[in-house]
């Protein structure tokens, strides 16, 4: 064969591409994100319309119902399923996988904008998300004290840890989930507002036109331009009841005559528990492409760093945390593919009863396995565990294309042939039968790599991984076996003279020869008289067609 004859005639050449494999594959091994799963995106689009104050029925009957008509003229639109609450709606579209997520949200919007003169003005705008499995929060944290409220809480978490989390490398978004927003209270007193003839239409017209900030000029200089803006956004309570409100008989009516200001907070919509505690929780969620266990490792240097600014009185506890887990997952199928691969070894030094046979045909899985990582970097895929488990499954299939090579070496050798020669005539012999055999592995797996929908996203990684290694095995048994079975031979010591591990290995050996001998005598032995009867019912049937047509030509008329 072409290649292994040139990787024994060239032996530099074949050592520095198997050194160029395993770079390149520990390079690649290192520049791999490490998740749990592949990056599956089901698309899927969720669509929520607000309509304050319709009822359910409202609802589907006014705004739910034309959408779904608009929506489902869309081309590739699998399935739509909606919902009708009180005051908004809510409608889930699925798309077929080849539709891509972008231009599904678009001609959604296209849609609702074609019917948006129809529809209600009191809907407020649809607002649109798309659904991906990266939006649910790697790690979780549990802001609590005992001697704090929910509102300090609160003012701690957002924007203090929250800003400092959102600077984090690898951190898309950081949610505030069970806190409880400041609010400024203004209670009206109806006595007061009938003596002084102020309507709340005038207190809340006022609260709109007074509390802002807004720009109301510019400085011009010869060389400097300055706003001049006017603050009018109030923070105290008192701030509030010095507000004018409306004047009557000359005399400027207040906020504080009429009404009394108290800081407080707003009604609670949602509420965080830590270990039947009251909690503030700060969720935090990871960006595409970035790894999860980095993520991880980043955001728990940046909470300890943090748990030593905030006060005495107030803990930053870890809720939950994905990056331990995925790192344990990937660790445990990492264990499994060393343990597949030393047994697989062991049995190889088991039947070869040679370390020089094992070493050379051992060298296939390191090679094939670090060169795996190269097209798993290639692909884009992440080192999860589907990729990890394709190679716990190939750890057999990559030895071997390497094992029957060298048997057949071996055999070339005890045949009298000198090692260059019987490297090179093994390996063109067996060299078809080899390729086929691998071959036939790959196309088993390719085909899986073409299937669409969530399936294909799930199992893509798993089938390539696992063709791509048994292709380099492939390669490194015709390249670098044949090249170190031809310059580095088992020397041929006498059975007494080796150590006591190859004794009792060819002892072994010995016996399951005569095992395997015994075996064939036996089904020999069955086999004879079976074909004894058979040629003898063989040769009766051939007697009687001899005679048959005998009786038939004696009996033709002359």
């Amino acid at each position: 064969m072409y290649i292994s004859d040139l990787a024994i005639r060239r032996p530099v050449v074949t050592v520095v591409a198997m050194l160029a494999l395993v770079v390149f594959g520990l390079f690649a091994l290192f520049a791999l994100k490490t998740d749990e799963f592949p990056d599956v995106s089901p698309p899927i689009v969720s669509v929520t319309i607000p309509y304050p104050g319709a009822s359910p029925d409202t609802v589907e009957r006014e705004v739910i119902d034309p959408i779904e008509e608009a929506i489902s003229a869309i081309s590739g639109v699998d399935r739509i399923t909606s919902s009708s609450l009180d005051s908004f709606g809510v409608m889930t579209v699925e798309f077929v996988f080849a539709k891509d997520l972008q231009e599904a949200s678009q001609d959604i919007r296209d849609a609702i904008s074609q019917i948006r003169a129809d529809l209600p003005p009191e809907m407020e705008e649809p607002i649109l998300a798309r659904f991906d499995p990266n939006d649910f929060p790697i790690v979780q944290l549990a802001l609590a004290s005992r001697t704090l409220g929910g509102g300090e809480l609160t003012r701690i978490a957002d924007p203090g840890l929250t800003r400092a989390l959102r600077s984090v490398p690898g951190v898309a978004e950081v949610r505030v989930v069970g806190g409880v927003e400041r609010e400024l209270t203004v209670e009206l007193d109806p006595r007061a507002l009938r003596t002084a003839g102020v309507s709340v239409g005038e207190v809340v017209q006022a609260l709109q036109t007074q509390n802002l900030a807004a720009p109301v000029g510019r400085l011009n200089r010869p060389l400097e331009e300055r706003t001049v803006r006017l603050r009018g956004r109030l923070d105290r309570p008192a701030d509030f009841e010095r507000l004018v409100v409306a004047q009557r008989n000359g005399r400027l009516i207040r906020l504080g005559d009429i009404a009394t200001a108290k800081d407080g907070t707003e009604e609670p919509r949602s509420a965080a528990f830590y270990n039947g505690q009251e909690a503030v929780g700060i969720e935090i969620i990871k960006a595409d492409g970035f790894s999860t266990t980095d993520v991880s490792a980043r955001v728990g240097a940046r909470v300890a760093q943090l748990r030593t600014t905030l006060p005495a009185e107030v803990e930053l506890l870890v809720a939950s945390d994905a990056g331990p887990r995925v790192a344990n997952s990937v660790a445990d199928v990492e264990a499994a593919l060393i343990e597949g691969a030393v047994l697989t070894v062991l049995v190889v030094f088991l039947f070869l009863n040679s370390w020089r046979s094992t070493v050379i045909t051992g060298l296939a899985l390191p090679v094939s396995v670090l060169a795996s990582f190269i097209a798993v970097w290639m692909f884009g895929f992440t080192l999860n565990t589907m990729s990890l488990l394709g190679l716990s499954l190939a750890i057999g299939i990559l030895i071997d294309d390497a094992i029957v090579v060298r048997e057949n070496i071996v055999r070339h050798v005890e045949m009298g042939k000198d090692h260059l020669t019987a490297s090179r005539e093994g390996t063109s012999e067996i060299g078809l039968a080899v390729a086929a055999t691998t071959l036939s592995i790959v196309v088993v797996f390719i085909p899986i790599a073409f299937i669409g929908g969530l399936g294909g996203q799930w199992f893509k990684p798993f089938a390539l991984t696992i063709a791509c290694s048994v292709l380099v095995s492939l390669f490194v048994s015709f390249s670098l076996d044949p090249m170190l079975s031809a310059y580095w031979p088992d020397p041929h010591v006498p059975l007494e003279r080796r150590a006591w591990l190859s004794r009792i290995l060819a002892r072994f050996n010995a016996w399951f020869d005569r095992q395997a001998e015994g075996y064939n005598s036996r089904v020999r032995q069955l086999g004879v008289p079976d074909q004894r009867r058979d040629a003898t019912r063989v040769e009766h049937r051939l007697h009687e067609g001899e005679g048959a047509r005998g009786g038939a030509s004696g009996a033709r008329p002359a």
